[in-house]
């Protein structure tokens, strides 16, 4: 027996698999399988790993068949001769690959392969630049049974951004869910986006053909409606998850919430049970201006079967009545014993106000909960301090930092789809929506500018970026002045007193000879003849910050 690692499809792909199936109407082909030239043959085993972070093996399986790949398309041929070395057009075959023993949710990761000693498993698998490569792995006979016990014993991971916090039977807020996971919240299925998943979320109460009903073990449930001819890029998430290696996660959507089911696989010997039509809905071309068309819609009725999870609710049943609801956070952690404690002691919390009420008249709970804000400010502050001393970070990483931490402004921070949606050509990197209900704005740059300030004559003015970040900052706020009477009837937000703070540079990466003292003086001047834009750096940001932590009283 020969031994193959074949490796998984990366979203890049997903336009290759829209060209493979170019009718929805000619059905399918939801099979793992790629064309090679090598000598796979059927019986041979097959290991599917996923690349990229939190990645791992995630699929046993076996070769099923192979066939004589000339009907292939010509560009997928013509890609396998331009990576043979010598260009030669060797006779290729198509490999279909049976995946039995599936663990998208619990990948076995390089770190756990390497600790048994297979760690040439992940160096080859590491190694393969593209997806749906077949790759000869060397491994015994023993060595596979290792694997295969290794693979049924892996436990979930913990960390982001493979690590899953929802229980099946829980009720999540669908916005904290994609706040958390990624993912479009207006569609009924399509990638996680942040994470190695796929969403399908179904509607309760649904009738007619866009019910969920169960044949036997499958479930035909509906997926997103689309008007084009070949299968959509949100229904190719489900369709292709088996292809990406990433587990099928299934929802019972009602209002702003959604019950989370349970994982699921698409069928792979009929993913498709029929399509329905769904109406007439007006359509916009990105290439035209004019009107939306009237087209028809259709959706596919998925055939899907159940791995894990709570038995799928019928329309008789009202599953959001008793069903245990959980916040979701921004950063999930693990099932750390404390953490497990924690998320105990919220659940009765939330489940009794009456016990909560009479926490919140003790003394020391008022004392605990400061000391557990003021530890996670701290955390995040030197965690920013750290990406700012370093001249690699770029500005999106400071962001990502800051985006958890906005308190450092003084203000609440708005969700995120109001942030993106204030202006129709600008997007503000942070929203702050002050106690008085005005709107603050924050530019964030690179802390890494070595012309912060620069001479003039016997005196120091501020850089070239500097005048450059806040003239953007400018027409952020004459833009939001523009758009107010959209911003206030959409968000309910008025934008006429905004303000905006931009963040640029630190004094310890100043070329120019300069002593701090001279650095923030210049700073000062130059912000006293601006009225509605504060230009200030990362370090004195930091320290403001830092002065406010130690001044925070530790009990009451």
């Amino acid at each position: 027996m020969k031994y193959w690692l074949f490796t998984a499809e990366n979203k890049a792909s997903a336009y290759e698999m829209t060209r493979e199936t170019s009718k929805a109407d000619e059905g399918w082909d939801s099979s793992t399988s790629t064309i090679t030239h090598l000598e796979a043959e059927p019986g041979d085993a097959v290991l599917l790993w996923r690349k990229g972070r939190g990645g791992g093996v995630v699929a046993l399986g076996e070769i099923a068949s192979t066939t004589r790949a000339e009907r292939e398309h010509p560009w997928a041929l013509a890609r396998l001769q331009a990576r043979s070395k010598d260009g030669s057009t060797l006779p290729h075959a198509k490999v279909h690959v049976s995946l039995e023993k599936l663990s998208f949710a619990a990948p076995l990761s390089a770190q756990a392969l390497r600790a048994a000693g297979l760690g040439h498993v992940a160096k080859q698998a590491r190694s393969t630049t593209e997806g749906r490569n077949l790759v000869p792995l060397d491994l015994t006979d023993g060595q596979w049974g290792e694997l295969a016990q290794l693979v049924q014993k892996v436990q979930p991971p913990k960390d982001m951004p493979t690590a899953w916090n929802i229980q099946p039977g829980v009720v999540v807020k669908r916005a904290e869910l994609h706040d958390v996971y990624g993912g479009n919240p207006r569609l009924a299925v399509g990638a996680s986006g942040r994470t190695p998943n796929a969403f399908l979320f179904l509607e309760h109460g649904s009738t007619g053909d866009l019910a969920s009903r169960w044949q036997g073990a499958v479930l035909v449930a509906p997926g997103q409606a689309q008007w084009t001819d070949s299968v959509s890029y949100d229904n190719l998430a489900a369709l292709a998850h088996r292809r990406r290696g990433v587990p099928l996660r299934v929802f019972v959507a009602h209002d702003s919430e959604c019950l989370y089911i349970g994982e699921f696989v698409i069928d792979p010997a009929s993913p498709i049970d029929s399509w329905v039509d769904t109406g007439k809905r007006d359509i916009q071309s990105s290439f035209s201006r004019r009107r939306p068309d009237l087209v028809d819609t259709r959706a596919p009725l998925f055939r899907l079967r159940q791995l894990d999870g709570v038995t799928m609710p019928t329309d008789r049943v009202t599953p959001f009545r008793n069903a245990l609801r959980i916040s979701l956070r921004l950063q999930p952690g693990g099932d750390q014993p404390a953490a497990a404690t924690i998320r105990e002691l919220l659940s009765v919390l939330e489940r009794e106000p009456s016990t909560a009420a009479s926490l919140g008249e003790l003394d020391e709970a008022q004392m605990l909960a400061t000391l557990v804000q003021r530890a996670r400010r701290q955390a995040d502050l030197d965690d920013l301090r750290a990406a700012v001393e370093n001249r690699s970070s770029s500005e999106r990483d400071l962001q990502r930092i800051l985006e958890r931490m906005t308190w450092i402004f003084g203000g609440e921070f708005l969700p995120g789809t109001a942030r993106r949606n204030l202006t129709l050509r600008d997007q503000l990197d942070l929203a702050l929506l002050r106690p008085d209900g005005t709107l603050h704005g924050v530019e964030l740059k690179k802390a890494d500018v070595k012309l912060l300030v620069t001479g003039q004559r016997n005196h120091l003015i501020v850089g070239p970026e500097v005048n450059k970040a806040v003239g953007q900052s400018m027409n952020y706020l004459r833009e939001l002045d523009e758009s107010r009477p959209k911003i206030l009837v959409d968000l309910g937000i008025d934008c006429r007193r905004a303000s905006m703070t931009v963040v640029i540079g630190h004094t310890g990466f100043v070329t120019t000879d300069a002593s701090r003292r001279q650095i923030d003086e210049t700073m000062r001047t130059y912000n006293s003849y601006l009225s509605r834009v504060n230009v200030t750096t990362y370090d004195h940001l930091i320290e403001n910050a830092q002065r406010s932590l130690d001044l925070t009283p530790s009990g009451p």
